[in-house]
């Protein structure tokens, strides 16, 4: 006995243009951070940018012993940070070295969580490319 073939289920008019797109394939990881190199922007930028924040006196202490560690990790990135301990404020701004154009917004983060009283072992975290941060402020 032959079987009768199986009758497909009318289509609703809405799917009519609802059509696969290409960038909807299952192979490509959408929320892979792609890791920033050096070739990417072989020359340096046209404008500098810089961010700056106060800081409240009674961290001055631990900041001025913190600043080193902070000048390292952000030259090896090559952004220059400016610790003017008179006004009470952290600077940051691009250099001519300054490749990836996100780091001095990842600076700017850094030198916040620093004025919030966050150990700079634990700020300097925020440089990695797969580390964000968001300051709640609750009342």
């Amino acid at each position: 006995m032959a079987q009768a073939p199986a009758e497909e289920p009318p289509k609703k008019k809405q799917r009519n243009y609802r059509r696969d797109k290409p960038w909807d394939n299952p192979d490509i990881d959408h929320w892979k951070l792609e890791e920033w190199k050096d070739e990417y922007s072989p020359g340096a930028f046209v404008e500098e940018s810089s961010f700056a924040t106060l800081f409240p006196k009674y961290r001055e202490k631990y900041i001025r012993e913190a600043w080193p560690i902070v000048t390292r990790a952000l030259g090896k990135c090559g952004v220059a940070c400016e610790l003017n301990l008179i006004e009470g404020s952290m600077t940051v701004r691009t250099t001519r070295k300054t490749s990836d154009p996100y780091i001095i917004l990842k600076a700017r983060d850094l030198i916040k969580l620093l004025a919030r009283s966050i150990p700079v072992a634990q700020a300097l975290k925020i440089l990695d490319d797969g580390m964000h941060c968001d300051v709640i402020k609750i009342g």
